[in-house]
């Protein structure tokens, strides 16, 4: 689903999936869910999930691909729709599934929105130069998430990073 030099892009909506109480393992299962939610959906089909299932969503996600069924059907449920209808609902949610650092930044700028006036959301990023430091592609990555958050959010999320180095080469022969 992501190429390598989307591994940053990866890890922050992941965070911020689970940050919101999706499943941020499986970007498509958070998708998902995340669409359940906006259509206020969301809590009537975990419960419905629970119905068909015996187990509580939180763990039904986790077995996804065994729990099409039941996903399917506990879709149904609250859909008004059939089972047989929706039975590759989650199948076509992975193949849909596509995050830019765009939509990222939208997705962002829509949770903001949805909450109190003055609320921020900063992202931190401890020791990135272990990491990133030495790949031009992801530090740019980096900095184009940064900006883009930066920019669609009105400066409401900002990104925080610390990095170290070693004393010797920062200060060389001084």
């Amino acid at each position: 689903l992501f190429r390598s030099i989307d591994a940053v892009l990866r890890v922050f909506v992941k965070v911020f999936d689970e940050m919101r109480g999706y499943y941020g393992k499986l970007g498509y299962v958070a998708h998902f869910e995340s669409d359940l939610d906006k259509r206020g959906e969301y809590e009537a089909f975990k419960a419905a999930y629970q119905a068909v299932a015996g187990k509580d969503w939180s763990a039904g996600r986790e077995e996804v691909v065994l729990e099409k069924h039941n996903i399917a059907e506990a879709y149904a449920q609250i859909s008004g729709t059939t089972a047989e209808s929706n039975k590759s609902i989650i199948d076509a949610y992975r193949e849909e599934y596509k995050m830019s650092i765009e939509d990222f930044a939208n997705e962002v700028d829509t949770y903001l929105q949805q909450q109190e006036p003055g609320f921020r959301l900063n992202f931190f990023v401890d020791e990135v130069g272990q990491y990133i430091a030495d790949n031009v592609k992801l530090m740019t990555n980096l900095q184009t998430i940064a900006e883009s958050l930066a920019t669609k959010c009105n400066g409401q999320s900002w990104v925080i990073v610390t990095a170290q180095e070693e004393m010797d080469s920062v200060l060389g022969d001084m």
